[in-house]
């Protein structure tokens, strides 16, 4: 009866999603009201060990979940080459087992990774609803590949502030990924990432702007923006 569902969490629908990306789009657009598109990025955070400005280009940090700290790769890749030499080191004994640079927690297994992120999401941490998006994505950590779950979580990570769940959600809208595509939703979210300073949202914008509408010299303005960046393509 229904006392019995009361504790059941509701169930995600195509439609319930589509009602707050039309909330969330009206909201975006009104934060690009007026916008300056060309000003300076806002600054990034540091990382948590070197205190030292994080890369604006993703694939150069990394997030741990459990901690909810970002750290550079460069940190990330130290503190794993200083593990893996001192186990060389090691004749005998105990080996010492890769750990979080940060908190020291033990690398995890796949339902361990996956229960952090949930905790992560509790506690409204965008950077955690982005990498819970992933997991649904591509199917990882013991889950089923599920589009709608995923575009919830990045909806939430946006809602949240996030730069880079923008550009997750334009690129599934430029390409018609677990939705219809639509090319101005996708430019939308492309130019709010650009301005929250994701450096590929700021590309696809410029793409935009050449390819689609034909505004050569801004969409050219777009990728020197993300060029000195740092972002390769």
């Amino acid at each position: 009866g229904k006392k019995a569902q009361a504790g059941k969490p509701k169930k995600l629908t195509p439609k319930d999603v589509g009602k707050r990306m039309d909330v969330l789009v009206k909201k975006l657009e009104e934060e690009t009201k007026g916008a300056d598109l060309f000003a300076p990025p806002p600054s990034t955070e540091d990382c948590a060990i070197c205190l030292v400005p994080l890369s604006r280009i993703n694939s150069n940090t990394l997030y741990k979940a459990c901690c909810g700290k970002v750290i550079c790769y460069a940190c990330y890749k130290e503190n794993d080459e200083s593990i893996e030499k001192q186990n060389e080191e090691k004749s005998a004994g105990k080996k010492l087992a890769f750990a979080c640079p940060f908190c020291r927690e033990p690398k995890p297994t796949s339902d361990e990774q996956f229960a952090r992120l949930q905790a992560r999401c509790l506690q409204n941490d965008r950077n955690a609803f982005i990498q819970m998006g992933e997991v649904y994505r591509r199917g990882e950590l013991g889950k089923a590949q599920d589009d709608l779950k995923a575009l919830d979580c990045y909806i939430r990570a946006v809602e949240l502030g996030s730069a880079e769940a923008c550009t997750c959600i334009g690129t599934r809208y430029d390409e018609g990924i677990g939705v219809a595509v639509n090319k101005e939703r996708a430019a939308l979210f492309d130019r709010v990432g650009a301005l929250r300073g994701d450096m590929m949202a700021r590309h696809n914008f410029g793409c935009s702007e050449y390819y689609n509408l034909g505004n050569h010299k801004l969409g050219i303005r777009h990728w020197k923006i993300a060029a000195e960046a740092g972002y390769q393509k």
